[in-house]
This record gives C-alpha cells, structure tokens and sequence, in this order.
C-alpha cells in the first residue's frame, strides 16, 4: 500500500525532526559543558545564552515574524526582494550601533545583564555570539516565509546542533570566552553562506515607491510585536539575569538549565507554529475559517493531553534525568526543575497557538498576554523574594516563572476561543480524561521507579511504553482528535 504525507504534514513532520534533534543535542552540549567546565561553567555559559535570547528577537526588530509573513504574501520577486532588503537594512544598521555601544560601556553591560563587572571578560565574546544569532535568525525567517522547508531546517541542524557540538568536543581546553567566540564566528558565517541563496534579491534594483511602501507594511506590522518579544524573553531571561544578582553562579545555572529544560520541550511543538503561521494567514485570505476552527479543535486536543503525560512523568523522573544528562554533582538542580516543569502544561498551547493568533489578527493580542504574564512573573517574584522570603531566591523565581507561564497559558487558551469559539465542557473533558490517566499511570511509574531508572534505556523503554498504553486509553475512549488527525495526515 503507497502511504503518502499530505505536503502540510510533511513540513511539520519534517520541522518536527530538526526540533527533536536540536532538543536531543541540547542535552548533549549541557552534558558536555557539564563534563568539561563544571556547574560554574554551565552557569557563565547558561547566563551568557540566556542574556542572548533575552535581546536577539528584540534587535531582530520584530521581523521574526513579520519577514514570514510579509514573504510568503509577496505577489512578485520585487515585492519580496523589497521586504527582505528593508528589513535587512534595518537590522545591521541598528545593531552595528547597539553592539558598539556594549562593548565601549562593557563594564555597565556586564554589571547589568551578567550580574557583576566580574564578568565584563564575558562582553566581546557574547557581542559575536549575539551577532552571529541575530543574522542566523533573519536568513532564517526569509527561507521560512518562502517555506523553503528543507532549507531553514539544514540551518538549524548546522548551526545549533553542529557547531556548538564539534566545537565542544575539538576544543575542550579552552576558556568559556572563547568557546563562545567561536559559535558565535561560525554561526555567523554558516549563517551568511545560506544568505547567499537570495543576495541577488537583497541588491536587486527596487523602485522607491515601492520601497518605502514595504517598509511601512513591514514595520507597521513587525513593531508593535517587539514588545511581546520583549516581554516573553523577559520571562526566560529576566529570572537568571536577577538570579545573578541574588545567588551564586551555580544556581543561576541550575535555574537557566531547568529553563532551557521548558524551553526546549516547547521547541518540539514549535513547528506547528513555524508552519502554521503562513498557513493560516492563507486561509484566512481564502476565507475558510471553519476549516481552520475545526482543525485548532482537533489541535488543542492533542496538546491538552499530551502535554498533561509529559508534565507528569518529567516531574516523577527529574531526578533520574538530571544525574543522566548532567552527572550526580549537578543533583541541586532537581528541585528548581521539577518545580519549573509543572509550567509545560501551560506552555505548550503558548508554542504551537502563538502564531495562530499573530496569523488571525492584526491586534497585538500576544503582546498584551504577554506583558501580563511578565507581571505576575515581578509580582510574586518580588513578593517570594523580598517580603515573604520562606524558599532559597532560585526556588522563589521557579515559583514566579511557573506562576507566570501558567497564565500565559491560560490568557492563550482564552485568546484563541475568542477568535474560534468551542464549548468549554469539551476541552474540560479533554483535561480532566488525560489527569484521571495520567494519575494511574503515575502511580505505575512512581512504583517502578527504582527498577526503570537503574538504567538509562530502561527509563527509555519504560516511557515508550507508557506512551503507547496512554495512546491506547485515548483511542478506546475515542478521543476524536487521536482519531481524525491521522486520517488527515495520510493522503
């Protein structure tokens, strides 16, 4: 029998792979750092990573979204050549200002981000890492607004799996400044090699009028999104970089890791939404909103319950993966990260809904979600941190963060039934059958815990198989998500 993806799935499926091996590596490069530098190395490296995620969406001026959108609306290669032209511009002009400006005040940048003049060495290297990730990041959403799957996907693996592994591995001996000058170097030229694929659109002859008119629709679109950009790195970098200011080295590295933990848990889902953003705009511009309401449902469905699965056995198995990935020296991290998990629930819908709702309005609504849930991150971080204090400072930012993406999660949610109305009672269902499952199954695994995780492909084939017999559950129970989504996969 010839089984065939439909194209749509194909991306994703394709997309998907390149997350899973970016996640897989990530755990890799931890280990490795782990192994080569010690908890204070992870830390100098985990802040120095996070100080550069806080700030490279937002000098990337919000074009990480806009450049996909505006590129695959272009009618023409003029169009196109015009956005990716203005936008370009924008961004090494602004930034070769801005990375200036760091490097004569690197002491002022240092005691600010990193936490102490201590690390003001630290500096110049970040300054190339930055750059090297800011020019990565709009090659990278010009082959995605092309949809130039195969292409943006190489990219990815190269510059965020090869490079940081091979440069770990060849060059063991040397200072953490160091190491992050050379990711930093060559992620800029692998980054600049693949812009070659479309130099010829960059310099190609535009007309004035239709210049000025793209960087209007471009930036009038891209803008108002820097402050979402702005707060939702907040919430990934604001907590280490206050870490930094209130605790050791060390726990500001177990805090960035359980971070980078969520974060890249997340970024398995992330290609529903790398693809999902030019996708939706199309048909919404077709106007088939039905088609796109029906398939969020099934969507939804299928996040709601299997992030509950992930949430339960990540928490039950932290500290197993922790002396697995990191080593036993690293065992004070396990709280921060269980802690720290519980948020995977609510920051799925956030990773695979975010683009949907930048595709279904113009309105900025994850700006403002945003920068409400960057407030609860402040207010009970402040309250945790300075009036209550009855837990450690990275225990008290644990609790803000979770707090925080929890209502990220829920303002999302909320945000997109506005949009797409459904009956309550049914996503209710959908959580309160995964919770019930999930409650047996975690009874299942805490009882078999010392045995499973006595060994490393023990706990992998334990959680293969608990995934299979939850799969199962829900396909008895017919979940109609579980069921029409493979139907709509397969031509």
């Amino acid at each position: 029998m010839n089984i065939r993806f439909r194209p749509i799935f194909k991306d994703v499926f394709l997309t998907f792979v390149t997350q899973a091996i970016v996640l897989v590596t990530f755990f890799f490069i931890y280990r490795l750092l782990a192994k080569n530098f010690g908890p204070e190395g992870v830390g100098e490296y985990s802040l120095v990573r996070r100080v550069v995620g806080f700030l490279q969406p937002i000098l990337l001026l919000g074009l990480g979204v806009g450049i996909p959108r505006y590129i695959a609306m272009s009618k023409d290669t003029e169009q196109r050549s015009s956005y990716i032209k203005t936008g370009a511009v924008a961004v090494i002009v602004f930034n070769l200002i801005l990375l200036t400006l760091i490097n004569l005040f690197r002491d002022y940048f240092a005691k600010m981000f990193f936490g102490s003049s201590d690390y003001t060495n630290l500096v110049f290297p970040f300054s190339f890492f930055l750059a090297g990730l800011i020019w990565h990041g709009l090659v990278y959403s010009y082959l995605r607004g092309r949809l130039f799957i195969k292409t943006f996907n190489f990219l990815q693996i190269i510059n965020l799996t090869i490079v940081p592994t091979v440069i770990l591995i060849f060059f063991d001996n040397i200072s953490i400044g160091k190491l992050i000058t050379l990711m930093g170097i060559n992620t800029l030229i692998i980054a600049f090699l693949f812009s070659l694929s479309f130099i010829k659109e960059f310099f190609a002859p535009i007309k004035k009028r239709q210049f000025l008119k793209s960087f209007k629709e471009l930036f009038r679109y891209s803008l108002p999104r820097v402050p979402a950009i702005f707060a939702w790195q907040g919430l990934l970098s604001v907590g280490p970089i206050f870490a930094a200011h209130v605790t050791s080295i060390q726990e500001v590295g177990y805090f960035s890791v359980s971070q980078s933990l969520l974060y890249s848990i997340g970024g398995v889902i992330a290609p529903l939404g790398l693809i999902l953003l030019p996708k939706v705009s199309t048909l919404i511009v077709g106007g088939k909103q039905e088609v796109i309401k029906e398939n969020l449902n099934f969507l939804l469905g299928a996040i709601l319950q299997c992030s509950v699965f992930i949430c339960f056995q990540l928490i039950i198995f932290t500290d197993a993966i922790v002396e697995y990935w990191l080593g036993p020296e690293f065992s004070g991290v396990i709280s921060t990260m269980r802690i720290v998990s519980l948020a995977i629930f609510f920051y799925a819908p956030c990773a695979a809904m975010g683009n949907i709702l930048d595709a279904a309005e113009t309105k900025p609504i994850n700006t403002i979600n945003l920068f409400i849930s960057l407030g609860v991150f402040l207010i009970v971080g402040g309250i945790l941190l300075f009036l209550i204090k009855s837990f450690s400072p990275i225990i008290s930012l644990s609790i803000a963060l979770t707090s925080a993406i929890s209502c990220l999660g829920i303002l999302t949610y909320n945000s997109i039934r506005k949009i797409y109305p459904e009956k309550l009672k049914k996503d209710l269902n959908y959580l309160w059958i995964a919770i019930l499952i999930n409650v047996l199954l975690g009874s299942i695994a805490i009882f078999a815990k010392s045995f499973v995780a006595s060994r490393l492909y023990y706990l992998v084939l334990f959680e293969v198989l608990m995934g299979a017999i939850y799969l199962s559950i829900l396909w008895f129970l017919r979940m109609e998500w579980l069921r029409e989504i493979p139907k709509r996969v397969f031509s």
